[in-house]
């Protein structure tokens, strides 16, 4: 069996769908090879970062692995930043990079593109990776290849394919088809145990919800565990769109003190059951007195520890329908301040912007998902109750969006509400003139305030931040796209149903926000945040 057959048909079965990548000259063949089978489309961006970003944003949007190709050294060492975050918030991201031929490198002559020596590619990528293979001998690599894509799978990470320019060459042997493990029984027994002593003695357990709970299909198990129990669910900010927001037990998100609601049922309860929770400094940093150990059970995919226990090859679905099937009293209903109505919005900035597309998106009959870059448009897309959402709010590098909008729809079919500050698009804005060579027409809301806003609420005093020479229009245009900037409530609402109404070509609104205030929810973080790391200081310097 051809190597190139061998890969397309490994990756078929692990659920990849469509390819991204940027051709160079180590993969060159590996290309022509795809080109000619046209068994999986591929889609060709312009910056290593952005078709990273695009097939992590077809991962999560379709919760399976998805695949880029890049070139060795200069195309797969440019995407590490991508990657990184790909890792830190548990994508399947395959990364498949370029390598030298066994030929090329006896020369004994550096190769082009190399760093300090030829395996200086996958040394970096050991740091962002769960696996790294390079598939240079024709007798393990059809081996090594499932190797590294179960572990994508499994870990829901990702892992570096490294092959070599003349591997379209080798024959291989197929392998049988992968069979998933299965968490051992004597794991869940015992697991399953402890869970339910701790959730009988409780009377006032609350569940907190991670983005892990999406990433390995949990979410029905965990909804109706909390409607089993009577539980409230609070949903992380990384993990928001991973909860139906219109569960009855659905208790808000959780990430600073201005959520008042959920802060007072962390403090409040007697067990917090996290699950799939990722723990992260915008989370976790600053409200430490919330999650004291003797209250906490931290069950994540894989491993967990329990009261001094440790739990191997987890399987969160497993675990939580085997607790579907106890005996487990609902909790005592408790008496809770009632969540309270956002003040009113005055004025038109970014958090009203939310609202009104919001209010617009509301109205349609199909599912729309939304994309938010980092930025002021992350916190006011608080605002919002997308059912479908993307936003990298964790490792958080700008640039997201664009790109993740053209592999969303690749993935999907489904046109995107990209949601982008003019810093953010100004890293990857340029990707929006493939969306014409692949037939997209995402909406793209594109937040101008002309500064980056975010860095200059955590350092104001910062006179480097200013955003004031690019016209957005005719770059928009320039790419094929239809732009038009607003001032007020009235012009977007105007600007957005008739781009929505438009499917034929990709849209650009630019929001003029110049004279407008940040977010609450952005300043309030930054506040908070700022106040947490002066407390380290001082205590440090004392």
């Amino acid at each position: 069996m051809k190597f190139v057959d061998q890969l397309i048909s490994e990756l078929q079965q692990f659920g990849v769908q469509q390819l991204f990548g940027i051709p160079g000259d180590f993969v060159l063949p590996l290309f022509q090879q795809l080109q000619q089978r046209d068994a999986l489309p591929l889609y060709c961006l312009s910056h290593e970062p952005s078709a990273a970003f695009a097939a992590d944003a077809a991962a999560r949007i379709t919760n399976r692995p998805s695949a880029v190709i890049l070139t060795y050294g200069a195309g797969a060492l440019n995407a590490v930043n991508a990657v990184a975050q790909a890792y830190v918030e548990h994508v399947p991201l395959i990364i498949i990079a370029g390598f030298p031929a066994a030929h090329e490198l006896s020369r004994g002559l550096q190769i082009h593109h190399q760093a300090r020596s030829p395996d200086s590619q996958r040394a970096v990528y050991q740091e962002v990776t769960a696996c790294q293979v390079r598939l240079d001998n024709p007798q393990t690599a059809a081996a090594e290849l499932r190797r590294a894509l179960s572990q994508c799978v499994e870990q829901s990470r990702p892992v570096l394919i490294e092959i070599p320019r003349d591997a379209v060459h080798f024959s291989v042997s197929p392998l049988p088809c992968y069979k998933a493990p299965a968490m051992p029984a004597a794991e869940l027994t015992g697991l399953r145990e402890l869970l339910c002593t701790r959730l009988r003695k409780a009377r006032r357990p609350v569940i907190l919800s991670g983005i892990d709970v999406r990433r390995f299909n949990a979410r029905q198990s965990v909804e109706d565990l909390a409607l089993m129990l009577g539980t409230p669910l609070i949903s992380t900010f990384l993990g928001r769109a991973c909860i139906d927001q219109q569960h009855p037990q659905y208790a808000g998100i959780f990430l600073d003190g201005s959520d008042s609601r959920p802060r007072e049922l962390l403090a409040d309860a007697d067990l917090i059951l996290q699950i799939g929770v990722i723990h992260t400094d915008s989370n976790f940093a600053a409200h430490k007195d919330l999650f004291p150990a003797d209250k906490v059970i931290n069950l994540q995919q894989q491993y967990s520890y329990v009261d001094d226990r440790h739990f191997y090859q987890v399987d969160l679905p497993t675990v939580l329908n085997a607790l579907l099937t106890e005996d487990l009293s609902p909790a005592p209903q408790r008496l809770l301040t009632p969540a309270t109505a956002p003040a009113k919005n005055d004025g038109f900035n970014a958090t009203s912007v939310v609202e009104t597309i919001d209010s617009l998106l509301l109205r349609q009959s199909t599912q729309v998902p939304v994309i938010s870059d980092i930025g002021d448009c992350l916190f006011a897309s608080l605002h919002a109750q997308p059912s479908q959402l993307l936003a990298p709010s964790y490792y958080a590098s700008m640039g997201y969006s664009v790109p993740a909008a053209i592999g969303l729809q690749a993935a999907t079919g489904q046109r995107p509400v990209v949601l982008v500050g003019d810093g953010a698009f100004l890293m990857t804005g340029l990707e929006l003139g493939h969306c014409q060579r692949y037939g997209f027409n995402p909406v793209i809301v594109l937040f101008n305030n002309q500064k980056w806003d975010m860095i200059n609420a955590f350092a104001p005093e910062l006179n480097c931040t200013g955003l004031v020479h690019w016209d957005y229009q005719q770059l928009a245009r320039g790419m094929g796209a239809a732009a038009v900037r607003v001032r007020n409530t009235a012009e977007l609402e105007l600007a957005f149903t008739a781009a929505w109404a438009d499917p034929a070509q990709v849209h650009l609104i630019e929001v003029w926000l110049a004279d407008a205030p940040r977010t609450e929810r952005l300043q309030g973080f930054a506040n908070t945040f700022l106040s947490a790391a002066a407390q380290l200081n001082e205590t440090e310097l004392s």
